[in-house]
């Protein structure tokens, strides 16, 4: 028997209630639920997504979060949160973020 494996906003919107994954205060699971609500487009990670890269500095949370919005085709959603926190992030993060950003602009 085959079932439907089809992840939806419907399915996310279940996990989220029963499992509060987008107001969960653990870094480890935003990285991961952020980016992923952002590429199905469930908008109620949105803002805490953003929230988040306003607010941890490591690119290990923060890149995924700017590589879903690329991905998504939403770069000037990134680089409207990149200039925000230009002046908070540290100089190789600057770098790096910035060049995914120039990257996705030529493509």
């Amino acid at each position: 028997m085959h079932k439907d494996t089809t992840l939806n906003i419907a399915i996310l919107t279940k996990i989220d209630e029963d499992l509060k994954l987008t107001s969960t205060l653990n870094p480890e699971i935003k990285q991961r639920w952020y980016p992923l609500g952002i590429r199905m487009g469930y908008t109620a990670v949105v803002e805490p997504a953003h929230t988040m890269i306003s607010s941890v500095g490591r690119a290990k949370y923060l890149t995924p979060i700017y590589k879903a919005l690329l991905d998504t085709n939403q770069i000037d959603l990134a680089k409207k949160w990149y200039q925000e926190n230009i002046d908070f992030y540290h100089p190789y993060v600057v770098y790096q973020i910035g060049k995914m950003i120039d990257d996705a602009e030529k493509t």
